[in-house]
């Protein structure tokens, strides 16, 4: 799986100078875009806050992390969990 999101900025990049372009040559000021406010870094949560979190054992969400969406390997030996994703699903649990 390859990330698209590069050529996506370059791609809209490109398009908001042709914009600016064409505007120059009809002879009309171009309209500065809104810059889109900038996101706040994902916090990851180690084991031990997220089971805290969970009100469940470390073992159980070693042994659950390949099902949970919230799940980050980020080397094969560390383990982190999105905070954002692990309070959106336990807002969605029944």
């Amino acid at each position: 799986m390859t990330n698209t999101e590069p050529v996506a900025v370059a791609l809209e990049s490109c398009a908001d100078a042709l914009r600016t372009l064409a505007l120059a040559l009809r002879g009309q000021r171009p309209v500065e875009p809104a810059v889109p406010p900038t996101p706040a870094p994902e916090r990851l949560l180690r084991v031990d806050e997220a089971a805290a979190i969970l009100g469940v054992t470390r073992g159980w969400l070693y042994r659950s992390a390949p099902r949970l969406p919230f799940a980050r390997h980020l080397s094969p030996r560390v383990l982190r969990f999105s905070e954002a994703g692990l309070r959106r699903w336990i807002e969605r649990r029944p």
